[in-house]
């Protein structure tokens, strides 16, 4: 992912906003086609997600939820009429989930940019690779004490403070490069996204152990799938998105 920051960093302040716009869109799209491998999905629910997905097109964020709720009813109906035992435990609830988790995750990032700064959704990025980054090595120099072990064990207490502290470090100077927030917000957004980003990594890590997978997919070599190097996003996306409107 480091070899990846200049290029996020060039597109992110460069591109015009309908080229990232696009980009997301892309990312969606391949998350959720490697979540509906990993539950054996049949391909028509990509393309369900594929028509959906066209409404991250939009800034008007709450008609995104509006035509996404619409969506999940329309798909209920249809399934109902085509009910089987086993079909809601094994195809719709793990279909049902990963797009809601994929989508509503991804449109908050879109929304920290329709409705905030390029700079912001920067923050939010940095400070969850700060976190991975910082977790890595400090659980590889200093991790002893397992941290939920059961789910993901070469997770350590050592390299969640790692990450946590890197966290900090990393967010405090990008604010002081951009000028960002007061001392509250930065506490507060800093930590709460720094957390949601180790939870989202043990999220992705509990569905992959329940599926027995070891990686989302094989897009990138050595390093998984896109689902693999983004689960940090996906849950601290949505809680940076929630604070910067709550305290802006």
């Amino acid at each position: 992912m480091l070899v990846l920051l200049p290029l996020l960093i060039f597109i992110l302040f460069k591109a015009p906003f309908f080229m990232i716009k696009i980009l997301v869109l892309v990312v969606a799209i391949l998350s959720l086609r490697e979540w509906n491998n990993l539950f054996s999905l049949p391909k028509v629910y990509l393309w369900y997600s594929i028509l959906l997905y066209f409404g991250l097109f939009w800034q008007n964020f709450p008609l995104n939820f509006f035509l996404f709720f619409i969506f999940l009813i329309f798909s209920f109906s249809f399934h109902l009429f085509r009910f089987q035992s086993d079909f809601f435990a094994q195809q719709f609830f793990p279909f049902f989930f990963g797009l809601s988790y994929v989508y509503f995750s991804l449109s908050c990032l879109t929304g920290v940019l329709s409705d905030f700064s390029r700079e912001h959704l920067f923050y939010i990025l940095m400070v969850v690779f700060a976190n991975d980054t910082g977790a890595y090595f400090a659980g590889k120099t200093w991790g002893k004490t397992p941290f939920f072990a059961g789910i993901s064990p070469k997770k350590t207490w050592e390299g969640f403070w790692g990450g946590l502290g890197f966290s900090f470090l990393v967010g405090y100077l990008v604010n002081l490069k951009f000028s960002l927030f007061d001392v509250r917000t930065f506490f507060l957004l800093t930590f709460f996204v720094s957390l949601f980003g180790t939870l989202g990594d043990l999220l992705e890590s509990a569905v992959k152990r329940s599926v027995g997978k070891k990686d989302s997919g094989a897009l990138i070599p050595g390093h998984g799938g896109i689902l693999d190097r983004i689960d940090g996003l996906l849950l601290a996306g949505p809680i940076g998105y929630m604070i910067l409107k709550i305290l802006s």
